[in-house]
């Protein structure tokens, strides 16, 4: 039970806390700069306060939710990194066996939430998955906690790389419920008693956009936001102007029989062609109105200009919103070489966090089986993940490109009999020119195992005899 003092000290924290949050969102961030390493929602010096973080994850969710252009770009990123699925493999049987059972177990279901995951990560800049570990198996359950519930990263005050907790925001709680990282989760260990102690949970965490100096994340929807909402706001006052035109808008009726009026303006109220003011007169009156003709000038250029500021912040063209009145195929094909060289690397990126994921899963239960810690270096456990293509068009140029590139570069070596060592440079640059970068212990590996099979041109008795000779 803790002791009357720490109950008085924690809660005085908090209430510190709670007012220097307050009185930043009240006065500005300049008001409440004595209280700036209390409201920091990280523990970098980049790091913003977490009143204005907040702010920030309310309204991007607000307008991925009402807002038509943002929601399409967050389901752009998703579609292109993990629309058509990935697949995670190792070479390392006893791994590779745990991954499918991980990723296909009941309380997982990977596939299913994966591209909840990437619409999160564009939205946030952020995630925070939750390692639950069986203590029996090993197991673990995957919980993901929203970036917006995170009110605070604590770090290493020497190292802000150096995560320690993440404390989560509860209603009711001021202190919050704190989550153990990768470095303080206590580890699986057997009681006196000889009875096992469930493994702490276990939170990690992952990024994108992160500025030098920040432990938290930025959002791929930041830039795009003040130009949603001025487009938006565009939008409505071209509506609500057009509106208002065709509601001042007068109709004048001279009828040359004046018994006729009042029937004709009773016909008139009855079935009103319109919303505007209509007046009906007899042949000897004549009515005389404010010209209320609301001259609206071509206002497309403007929304055109807002409509390409909203693409250049969410890295797309105008295409990919299915406006294509002004592109054509070379256009089309230019702009999209930039878009997807940004998927691929989200693809990189979002496959990273999903290796990490799993490896720690795998040493948590290697833990609860062997009942030791984890040793201070872990073993490679060679997993990799793999996605589909992002644009398959270009497969067959670089399926052409790199036949002939082979077909040449055998040529010269036989015209101009080269050793060994061009069959390691040719090997680079075929799988360079068919669109994949192998790493340099795979090159090796495919060379030593060429020349051990006595392959023309690289074998070692090939080599032996021109070292004799």
């Amino acid at each position: 039970m803790k002791s009357l003092f720490t109950r008085i000290r924690t809660a005085f924290s908090a209430a510190r806390e709670a007012l220097a949050v307050r009185a930043e969102v009240k006065d500005g961030p300049t008001a409440a700069a004595g209280w700036e390493s209390l409201t920091r929602a990280g523990g970098g010096p980049a790091d913003r306060p977490w009143a204005e973080l907040q702010q920030e994850f309310s309204d991007v969710l607000e307008a991925w939710r009402l807002n038509g252009w943002v929601r399409q770009v967050v389901r752009l990123i998703t579609a292109y990194t993990v629309g058509d699925g990935l697949k995670l493999s190792s070479s390392v049987p006893e791994v590779n066996d745990f991954l499918q059972q991980f990723w296909q177990h009941p309380e997982n279901r990977l596939d299913r939430r994966l591209p909840a995951w990437c619409d999160e990560l564009s939205r946030a800049g952020e995630l925070f998955p939750i390692l639950f570990t069986n203590k029996i198996d090993g197991m673990s359950q995957v919980r993901l906690v929203p970036a917006s519930c995170i009110r605070q990263v604590e770090t290493d005050p020497q190292d802000y790389e150096k995560e320690l907790a993440y404390i989560e925001s509860v209603p009711g709680q001021l202190e919050g419920k704190r989550w153990a990282s990768r470095r303080t989760a206590r580890p699986f260990a057997r009681r006196a008693d000889g009875r096992s102690r469930r493994p702490e949970p276990m939170m990690l965490h992952y990024t994108i956009n992160q500025v030098v100096g920040a432990s938290r994340g930025e959002s791929d929807l930041t830039p795009l936001l003040p130009w949603a909402q001025r487009y938006t706001a565009w939008l409505k006052e071209r509506v609500r102007f057009n509106r208002i035109r065709n509601t001042m808008a007068l109709l004048w009726v001279q009828l040359k029989d004046g018994s006729q009026v009042e029937s004709k303006r009773a016909q008139y109220r009855a079935d009103p062609p319109g919303e505007g003011s209509i007046f009906v007169t007899g042949p000897d009156e004549e009515i005389k109105v404010p010209d209320a003709n609301i001259r609206g000038w071509d206002a497309s250029p403007d929304g055109k200009a807002l409509r390409l500021a909203m693409a250049t912040a969410s890295n797309l063209s105008l295409v990919h919103f299915g406006e294509g009145d002004t592109a054509n195929r070379s256009t089309t094909v230019s702009m999209d070489d930039r878009t997807f060289r940004f998927y691929r690397q989200r693809q990189q990126e979002f496959g990273a966090m999903l290796v990490d994921l799993c490896s720690w899963a795998f040493r948590r239960r290697q833990q609860v089986v062997s009942g030791q810690p984890l040793p201070p270096e872990l073993p490679d456990l060679g997993i990799v993940a793999e996605f589909a293509d992002i644009s398959r068009s270009d497969n067959k140029e670089l399926a052409e490109a790199a036949r002939a590139l082979v077909s040449a570069l055998a040529q010269l070596k036989e015209s101009l009999d080269l050793g060994a060592k061009f069959d390691e440079v040719a090997l680079r640059l075929a799988f360079k020119f068919a669109g994949e970068l192998l790493p340099e212990a795979e090159i090796l590996a495919i060379l030593q195992g060429t020349r051990e099979q006595g392959t023309p041109g690289g074998g070692a008795g090939e080599q032996q005899g021109r070292g004799a000779g």
